[in-house]
């Protein structure tokens, strides 16, 4: 955003330094999201205190989830900190649209993690989600029901990364390509277990060697399917 502003190529910049120290034009900037921003009127109407009593001790205040996917009733949620997934999809979303049985709930965005339905009573705050393998991200929550293909969840994310990569490091650029192509392989059952491997170190490499969270956080997604939904990864589950 800083070098599109800029006049630049929209490319991530390497840190250090953060652009708290050095940002736009060289200056120290700040940079927050819309959500930040919406919770402003708020604190300034209401005191810090009575907003930071909204929550949970580690996550204080609320929090904008979006509901989508399969759902009945798609739209926005504003809650305090601490209410579950499971009270999100069901107290407010209705359930899945198609009245099929919830499979997985994507929370976080599309670089979430896919939680199983005996997860989905976690609440809803940055370290309990963390502490149960996902992330609470801008909120977004995307429902299945059990018609849903994993395994071809886990490639899109692979593809996802792909196509809105900036291309300046390798493990993103490269990575998320050769991810969607390992997946396919072990769909196909060639060489299924090394592939499975292969693909959880790539998933390490693109963690830890990408410079900026879309390559990073793809492998989230990724792992969590090949962790939760395992049978779909077989040959036999193929749905296409």
């Amino acid at each position: 955003m800083l070098e599109s502003i800029e006049g630049r190529r929209g490319m991530v910049r390497v840190k250090p330094p953060l652009p708290a120290i050095e940002g736009l034009f060289g200056t120290p900037t700040v940079i927050n999201n819309v959500l930040t921003m919406a919770s402003v009127p708020s604190i300034l109407a209401r005191g810090a205190a009575a907003y930071s009593a909204l929550g949970t001790e580690k996550s204080q205040g609320t929090q904008v989830f979006q509901l989508a996917g399969n759902i009945a009733r798609g739209g926005i949620v504003e809650s305090a900190f601490g209410i579950s997934a499971r009270e999100l999809v069901y107290d407010f979303g209705g359930g899945t649209r198609s009245g099929r049985p919830v499979r997985a709930v994507q929370i976080g965005g599309p670089l979430g993690a896919y939680l199983p339905t005996d997860r989905l009573d976690v609440p809803m705050g940055y370290e309990t989600l963390a502490e149960a393998g996902g992330m609470i991200g801008h909120g977004g929550m995307v429902v299945f029901d059990d018609s849903v293909d994993m395994a071809e969840q886990a490639k899109f994310a692979m593809e996802f990364c792909a196509e809105e990569s900036c291309g300046k490091c390798t493990p993103c650029r490269i990575g998320s390509v050769r991810g969607a192509e390992v997946i396919d392989r072990i769909r196909d059952g060639v060489d299924a277990e090394s592939n499975t491997e292969l693909l959880r170190d790539l998933c390490e490499v693109m963690t830890e060697g990408s410079l900026c969270a879309m390559g990073g956080l793809t492998p989230m997604p990724v792992l969590s399917a090949l962790d939760n939904f395992p049978e779909d990864f077989a040959p036999s589950a193929r749905r296409d």
